[in-house]
């Protein structure tokens, strides 16, 4: 469970370190892969944690988080994959489900994630 917890914040890591991504909040970016790695952590130890619920799917914990939609985390690609954890769930799952209203347009509340949408 550890590891899952930290799997989105180590894919950010991975492509700062081998991807050239940095985020604009950190400020300019070091030269160096390593500093930049040095530079990257302690900001990333203060973003919200985000919950496995399968595979690379997470959802963002703590208070305040009802109703998020659920992101599909792979580094820093990351998507929306369902409108919250019902709507996920059939679409994961395949299973058949009422009328969704198509008109809702998902917007993760949770700062850096967000950003990174």
């Amino acid at each position: 469970m550890r590891d899952q917890l930290g799997w989105p914040v180590e894919g950010v890591l991975l492509d700062v370190e081998h991807n050239g991504f940095w985020y604009q909040g950190w400020g300019e970016r070091p030269a160096d892969d390593a500093a930049a790695l040095a530079t990257a952590r302690p900001h990333l130890a203060d973003v919200t944690v985000l919950v496995p619920v399968y595979a690379h799917r997470y959802l963002p914990g703590g208070r305040g988080s009802f109703g998020h939609p659920v992101l599909s985390v792979w580094q820093t690609d990351i998507i929306y994959y369902g409108l919250d954890l019902v709507d996920y769930m059939h679409r994961e799952f395949n299973e058949a489900r009422g009328e969704v209203d198509e008109s809702w347009d998902p917007r993760a509340t949770v700062p850096f994630w967000r950003d990174l949408l």
